[in-house]
């Protein structure tokens, strides 16, 4: 994990259950002798997000009507930390797809005091969020939920003529259909040994997958970012394959003017990449 990443370590499960009590009926003990979490759980991880929300970042309210993904918070803060290494100037962050657990924007103005727009393409999303926003104080001075009322466009009818940012963030549904999420996280459970329900595989379909899967969102995002090219400092984005950064990297090297960067992050075995690129000066952008 990035080393400002405040969940680095353990979690200290007593404490946190003195906090949110409903969260002792999904602990277990592992079989080194430690507390654990039944992470496969959506319930267990919404309760854990809550607590740590309340606890790190001073919320008063954050909750997810079922049905909506439950982000875990180590890797989605991981992500924020290494794109405020790309730039730790940064003021005004665009994050695209933000959901309604509103989680990047959360992060990035408790740790750093950004403010954000949070686009959305889910009406019910969009509700949620701006919820969230709603009823926590610290929140409402500093992020903006905006609907994206065309799937078709990322940046489009998102970005105003007045708007600039420093940032943009993502991360892009990983799935071209819903059966495809579905296959997918059957999978994963059977590899788990489960097949009850509730399980952590929580997700408005805009959360999940998107028409072409994520490489064809990528193409759209990189076509589009050109034409928003004086607008943002750096366009960012989460990339789940190596191969699909490969064909992305393409798509960048082709095109004139820009800086393109490969950021890693690693979350215990877990490998993953963020894909920047700048159409100005690296040294300037911002």
């Amino acid at each position: 994990m990035h080393p400002r990443n405040r969940y680095r370590g353990k979690h200290d499960f007593t404490e946190l259950c003195r906090l949110e009590p409903g969260l002792k009926q999904y602990l277990f003990t592992n079989p080194v002798g430690k507390l654990s979490l039944d992470f496969s759980r959506n319930e267990a991880l919404r309760l854990l997000n809550r607590v740590l929300l309340l606890r790190d970042y001073g919320l008063q309210h954050w909750d997810l009507p079922d049905g909506h993904l439950v982000p875990p918070l180590p890797g989605r803060l991981d992500y924020i930390h290494t794109i405020a290494d790309l730039l730790p100037k940064a003021q005004r962050v665009l994050d695209i797809g933000t959901g309604a657990s509103v989680i990047y924007p959360i992060l990035g103005v408790g740790e750093y005091g950004w403010s954000f727009v949070g686009s959305e393409v889910n009406p019910d999303s969009v509700r949620v969020a701006r919820a969230i926003v709603k009823f926590n104080p610290k929140l409402r001075r500093h992020i903006e939920i905006r609907q994206q009322e065309e799937s078709a466009f990322i940046f489009r009818g998102i970005i105003q003529p007045e708007d600039y940012f420093h940032l943009t963030l993502c991360n892009p549904p990983f799935y071209a259909d819903r059966e495809s999420a579905e296959r997918a996280g059957e999978k994963k459970w059977r590899k788990l040994g489960r097949t009850d329900g509730g399980l952590s595989f929580g997700g408005a379909d805009s959360e999940l997958w998107t028409p072409g899967g994520e490489m064809a969102f990528l193409r759209r995002m990189i076509r589009e970012s050109q034409d928003f090219s004086r607008q943002v400092g750096w366009f960012t984005t989460l990339v789940s394959k190596k191969g699909y950064l490969r064909s992305a990297r393409q798509l960048l090297d082709a095109l004139e003017g820009v800086t393109v960067r490969v950021l890693s992050m690693e979350q215990g075995n877990k490998k993953s990449r963020v894909l920047a690129w700048t159409f100005t000066d690296p040294s300037s952008a911002g």
